[in-house]
């Protein structure tokens, strides 16, 4: 969906609702500008995207034990042998 904003003179601009909603942006949050080139900016919720991180990384670690990990056995080898 694309939205046609105006930027004032204070540099603030207002995300209409409909986009708002379609990004699942509440109102009063905190959110992260980026300029991605020349006229281009991304705004993104850090909240959203460390969940996001989270929940995949879950996923991949899901399973995952410490002992069956090759750098366990490094660790817990005695001093000597290293």
């Amino acid at each position: 969906m694309s939205e046609t904003v105006s930027v004032d003179k204070k540099g603030r601009l207002v995300l209409p609702k409909r986009v708002r909603t379609e990004a699942q942006i509440d109102v009063d949050r905190k959110l992260v500008a980026r300029a991605t080139g020349i006229g281009r900016v991304e705004l993104f919720d850090p909240e959203i995207l460390s969940t996001k991180a989270q929940e995949i990384g879950r996923k991949k670690l899901a399973g995952w034990k410490e002992e069956d990990h090759e750098a366990t056995d490094y660790v817990h080898m005695p001093m000597k042998r290293r």
